[in-house]
């Protein structure tokens, strides 16, 4: 079933908190995922903790490249 532009929308947002919150954790700040995703239902909670994830390994890439010999 194709996404509807109500849920792209919805699940755009939710990216650009995943990012934003992410960052945040990056740079050592505290981050409170339960109260972050306390109102989205269990399909947007499993979607945006994948994306925190990814964008967290992101920033840890980012922090530590790998050093070439």
């Amino acid at each position: 079933m194709p996404m509807n532009q109500h849920e792209l929308y919805i699940l755009n947002n939710f990216d650009f908190i995943a990012r934003s919150f992410a960052r945040m954790h990056s740079l050592g700040q505290s981050v409170d995922l339960e109260a972050v995703t306390g109102n989205m239902d269990e399909a947007q909670r499993e979607w945006f903790y994948f994306r925190y994830e990814f964008y967290c390994q992101q920033a840890l890439r980012v922090r530590s490249p790998e050093v070439e010999h």
